[in-house]
């Protein structure tokens, strides 16, 4: 803003969400990104996985997975190229609805993953029920606590159950060599 500088999408997107604006943000980004995508491989470059965030209310929309779907192949987008990012307070809602969505996404050649993950009222129990393909670990994780032993076993402990479900695992956030060097030894793709 010319006025206010820089506006944190946590001031707007809230607003976005309150006015259902937010299901068309989504969708324009979606199609930005199969967009550029198309014009990225049509210059002969190699593929390349593309993570796009999807909001709780797009997700609820009526025919959602053929919508995104539908744009997806339009821009001739290949199968597993493409990745919808959940937040876990979307499968809080409703883990049942989500699941089924994420079946039918993965079935259209989607790459699904739950952001955020660690940010809010994680549970086991989503990791356990919900067949997603990546888990992004939340930069809460890495904030240095008051005790770094207990951190580290909890992010190598949750690392290791993602691995053992055949769940790829990402840190966000990350910013220190140390952590780095932890969560390559603790097996973080």
């Amino acid at each position: 803003s010319p006025d206010r500088g820089m506006i944190s999408p946590g001031d707007f997107i809230p607003l976005f969400e309150q006015s259902g604006f937010i299901v068309k943000l989504d969708r324009y980004n979606f199609e930005l990104a199969c967009r550029w995508m198309r014009s990225y491989l049509d210059a002969g470059n190699p593929p390349l996985n593309v993570a796009v965030n999807v909001s709780r209310l797009a997700l609820l929309q009526d025919h959602f997975v053929e919508d995104y779907t539908a744009i997806k192949n339009r821009y001739r987008i290949p199968d597993r190229a493409l990745e919808l990012e959940f937040t876990e307070s979307v499968v809080l809602d409703d883990d049942g609805v989500f699941l089924d969505t994420v079946v039918q996404l993965q079935k259209n050649g989607f790459i699904c993953s739950l952001d955020d993950f660690g940010s809010g009222y994680s549970s086991l129990n989503l990791l356990k029920n919900l067949p997603i393909d990546v888990l992004k670990l939340d930069i809460l994780f890495f904030r240095q606590g008051t005790d770094v032993t207990r951190e580290r076993l909890v992010i190598s402990h949750v690392l290791a159950m993602a691995r053992d479900l055949n769940i790829r695992t990402i840190a966000e956030g990350v910013e220190e060599e140390d952590q780095v060097a932890f969560l390559r030894r603790a097996g973080c793709d």
